[in-house]
């Protein structure tokens, strides 16, 4: 007997400083690479380690009986931290959210909680049988002739836990997915699944409240979801417009200014159909797709934004329940602002200064002043410039892709500046994108008035080939065709 006492007295005086020591330089070391194990092995190193150091010593080197209360009690809190210490590895290990680490395992909250409550089941059973030795059966039986009060009283509790596991099985839905529900009693709601636990489903709305939906009534409910499967979506827009707009030219600009839209695919195309005639007007069904639910109503709000410059640019009319008689100016029709001040604008910009009047007077005859808003693109890369552009008022940034495929501003463009040179070039396609900064006001020149200007001047033909090299050069670099040194 003191054969082994002396041995055990030995193999704890040398092996647990060892011990310590070596987790104290693993939690050091991982310290320093960011490891998130640094917390389980603390616990293993100041929790596990001291406790069974006590109930060896209690055990094999006092010799006390195991049935006696301090070595029960020593057990027992070894074996409570051990819970302590498996409960940080859980937390470590597996994550209900997105995965910070790649070695991390995702599961749904409510395996995750499941997880953790069967450790602490498993060894709180063990600490009550095998260390305190209370029969869990006797117990079991005694509370037979409760359970059924027990049972009714949480019925409703238990439906939710039932529920969230079958939930779980089928995954109709799964965090980050935007789901609307419709429960018996007739509220819908909307919004981003945000957690799923074993009692109910938490949605985020787009007014960024919280609503708690238990699972149990899920169960019972239907529900739509926005992005499972398939992130596409069709959303309908209504406008209108008056009889006096040709409906296939109304139908041309709509479904334009869709595609210029952010957010809103090319493929499915947007469908633009009558949907019906009012008394005043005709109202119009636009059926666009997009893949970004959650910006629903941003894309909704910019395809409206565009629908109205363009409604604009084009003279189309948005009626109003009001009888009104129009004398409109067949001079206006080109443009709401008179000739006289586009002629003064011409006439001031230092590039046009050395042309005689008759030329600048047939520009401003033949000129149309354009009204854009914010986002929406006038040109796009690799497709033919539709006229020549003088910025009147606004801003405009000009980009291509960089050698990254990624979009870069090249210029911005103000007062005075113009774009759409690669008009005067037959066959020839814009090198940028142009894109509005600032809502814009640029006076428009067909391009057969302006090709015919640079034919007859020889001047204004130099000016726009020193343009179109300077930003041909400032492309290259950006594109990293050429470098400076």
């Amino acid at each position: 007997m003191r054969q082994d006492i002396l041995t055990w007295g030995i193999a704890l005086m040398l092996g647990v400083p060892v011990v310590a020591i070596a987790l104290n330089e693993v939690i050091e070391r991982l310290q320093r690479q960011n490891i998130p194990f640094v917390e389980t092995l603390q616990h293993l190193r100041n929790l596990v380690l001291p406790f069974l150091t006590a109930w060896l010593v209690m055990r094999q080197i006092l010799t006390l009986a195991p049935s006696g209360n301090f070595v029960r009690i020593g057990e027992t809190l070894f074996w409570v931290a051990i819970i302590y210490t498996g409960l940080s590895f859980l937390n470590t290990t597996l994550t209900p959210r997105k995965k910070p680490k790649a070695w991390q395992i995702r599961v749904p909250n409510l395996y995750f909680l499941l997880a953790r409550a069967s450790v602490v089941l498993l060894i709180g059973v063990h600490i009550l049988a095998n260390i305190w030795k209370i029969d869990l059966a006797q117990i079991t039986t005694a509370l037979g002739v409760g359970s059924l009060v027990v049972a009714l009283a949480l019925q409703d509790t238990l439906s939710n836990l039932v529920s969230g596991f079958l939930l779980l099985l089928e995954r109709p839905f799964e965090e980050g997915d935007w789901i609307k529900i419709s429960p018996r009693s007739g509220t819908n709601f909307e919004g981003e699944v945000i957690e799923m636990n074993w009692r109910a489903v938490r949605l985020k709305t787009r007014n960024r409240d919280i609503i708690v939906i238990p699972n149990g009534e899920l169960g019972k409910t239907t529900f739509e979801n926005y992005t499972l499967l398939n992130p596409i979506h069709a959303e309908r827009v209504f406008v209108k417009f008056s009889y006096n707009d040709l409906p296939n030219h109304v139908i041309e600009i709509i479904k334009k200014a869709a595609l210029e839209t952010p957010g809103i695919i090319a493929d499915p195309e947007p469908n633009v159909r009558i949907k019906e005639y009012g008394d005043f007007f005709i109202n119009y069904e636009i059926k666009i797709y997009i893949n970004n639910y959650p910006k629903k109503d941003d894309i909704r709000g910019d395809l409206l934004k565009i629908i109205y410059y363009a409604a604009k640019r084009h003279k189309l009319t948005i009626p109003l329940p009001t009888q009104m008689e129009y004398s409109v100016d067949q001079a206006l029709l080109k443009s709401e602002v008179p000739q006289e001040r586009v002629l003064e604008y011409l006439e001031a910009l230092p590039y046009l200064a050395f042309l005689d009047p008759s030329t600048i007077n047939k520009l401003a005859r033949h000129a149309i002043v354009e009204e854009y808003g914010i986002g929406e693109c006038i040109i796009k890369a690799g497709n033919i410039d539709k006229g020549f552009f003088i910025v009147w008022d606004g801003c405009v940034c000009l980009s291509v892709k960089n050698s990254q495929g990624e979009d870069q501003e090249v210029f911005r463009l103000s007062g005075g500046d113009c774009f759409g040179e690669m008009s005067l070039l037959a066959g020839q396609r814009s090198l940028v994108t142009v894109t509005v900064v600032q809502d814009l006001q640029a006076i428009a020149i067909p391009t057969e008035v302006i090709i015919y200007l640079a034919e007859h001047s020889a001047k204004f033909a130099l000016e726009i080939n020193r343009l179109i090299e300077e930003r041909d050069q400032a492309i290259k670099l950006v594109k990293g065709i050429v470098k400076t040194f």
